[in-house]
């Protein structure tokens, strides 16, 4: 496994500097810089229950998720959706006494949708999706193991309501994080427990509230010197979405996703690198949807 990762990564081309490149999930070193733009391709699908706004969460040990279009019609499980999407996102991290970290992001997306047999009359359209402020913090930190904390929280989250009317909300979403990173050698073992809780939004005379998601994610980080490869697993149990106070689910859980993500790292020089990602994600029992993703990115620290 641990050559196969490092395989991955090497298809980031080679340079002559070494520096390794920045770890998911653990805290950023004192006065360590990093900022990256990613370029995503996103497949998604959902069976039903469309009455209520897709949130896409990212697999990346930050607490990132995203709201995707919604439409949402007068009857409950109308229809299916499918949407290609194009998604360009911005992010930072900045490191404080190595034992705290600070990091924002924002992003956008154009994409196109259909709805049972009818596309979106819109076309292929941008819009903007969100901006995420979030804090790490190291209550313990070792040479190889680190116990950390965190909380992402959606500073503002656009959401898109019967096919085109953006509604823009602010702190709707925040994620909870409890991280545990195991460090051998070259390698990195990421364990994070996350609670996503999500609040109530209004559009004209409805109320929406997407079901609260916890669940766990492994992450496995191993490379030498610039490069790095890595592989991850991640389990989401999903609370009902809620609408007009009706939960569209009756049972504890409304979904359980289960999926995973695979790709690799590599340094330019010191202060430049590149990245490539896969991304699976599949929710099951009552909340039928998947999506895939394939992300290419850069990164300055």
């Amino acid at each position: 496994m641990k050559k196969l990762l490092i395989l991955l990564s090497s298809v980031l081309l080679c340079s002559h500097l070494y520096a390794k490149p920045p770890i998911e999930g653990d805290v950023l070193g004192s006065n360590e810089f990093v900022a990256d733009v990613d370029l995503s391709l996103i497949s998604l699908s959902r069976t039903g229950n469309t009455s209520a706004p897709f949130i896409y969460g990212s697999q990346n040990m930050s607490g990132i998720y995203t709201p995707f279009s919604a439409y949402l019609k007068d009857t409950q499980n109308s229809s299916d959706i499918r949407s290609g999407i194009v998604k360009v996102g911005l992010g930072i991290r900045y490191g404080i006494l190595d034992y705290i970290e600070i990091f924002g992001n924002t992003s956008g997306y154009a994409h196109s949708s259909s709805l049972g047999s009818q596309k979106d009359g819109e076309g292929f359209r941008f819009d903007f999706a969100n901006v995420n402020v979030g804090i790490l913090a190291a209550l313990y930190k070792s040479d190889t193991l680190r116990i950390i904390i965190g909380d992402n929280s959606d500073i503002a989250s656009n959401t898109l309501f019967d096919h085109s009317k953006a509604q823009l909300s602010y702190l709707k979403g925040h994620t909870f994080l409890f991280n545990l990173v195991r460090q051998q050698e070259e390698s990195f073992y990421t364990l994070s427990l996350f609670y996503r809780l999500n609040l109530a939004q209004t559009y004209k005379d409805l109320r929406v509230k997407n079901g609260d998601e916890f669940g766990l994610s492994a992450l496995y980080q191993t490379g030498k010197d610039k490069a790095q490869g890595f592989v991850g697993w991640n389990l989401v149990f999903k609370d009902s979405d809620v609408i007009d106070n009706k939960r569209l689910h009756s049972n504890a859980f409304e979904g359980f996703g289960a999926g995973f993500t695979l790709g690799g790292k590599r340094d330019f020089s010191d202060h430049f690198g590149m990245k490539l990602s896969f991304d699976f994600m599949s929710y099951s029992i009552g909340y039928n949807a998947f999506y895939s993703q394939m992300t290419l990115g850069i990164y300055f620290k």
